[in-house]
């Protein structure tokens, strides 16, 4: 399995803290990046992706959770830029870590959804990793990413991590 992403080799600029102030709910970012999937291998029903934020650690103390979704169609080819917002149809998204009492955000449009990168300190190096499943999974919107990881146990036919760069 195959992902891609358009990153020169940084994450293009409306997708993070650059981004037009149209483009920002609370100050962050909210147009998803759009992703290529290829070579799905045969029996996977659905995809499940997750966008974190490792450098984050020294920070705030833990790994920021930007993005997690489930259930995307595996013959979908695409998932479209700003998919998170406007088509919400084509997956159910967890909980990122705008939920956490240390950000504080009560606002379903920011913890629900593709929250961009925003790295205080210096370049921050995000992992998008998207798992090829054999079933689509029982989960709501707000679920947790342990949720996400338990449910997928036993299901994973392939996985690929790619690394993306946001600037400071």
């Amino acid at each position: 399995m195959n992902i891609y992403v358009e990153a020169n080799p940084y994450l293009h600029d409306k997708y993070s803290k650059y981004a037009e102030e149209k483009w920002k709910r609370e100050g962050n970012p909210f147009v998803s990046f759009p992703i290529r999937f290829e070579d799905i291998p045969p029996g996977a029903k659905t995809l499940a992706l997750t966008f974190i934020d490792h450098d984050a650690i020294p920070v705030c103390g833990f790994s920021w959770i930007h993005w997690v979704a489930a259930n995307i169609p595996a013959h979908i080819g695409e998932l479209p830029e700003h998919a998170s917002e406007e088509r919400q149809d084509l997956m159910v998204q967890g909980q990122n870590s705008f939920a956490s009492p240390l950000a504080g955000s009560i606002n379903p449009k920011v913890i629900h959804q593709y929250c961009g990168p925003t790295p205080p300190d210096e370049d921050h190096t995000y992992t998008l990793t998207v798992y090829a499943l054999d079933t689509e999974l029982n989960l709501q919107t707000g679920f947790y990413m342990n949720q996400l990881y338990k449910k997928m146990k036993g299901h994973i036919l392939a996985e690929r991590s790619i690394k993306l760069i946001a600037r400071v």
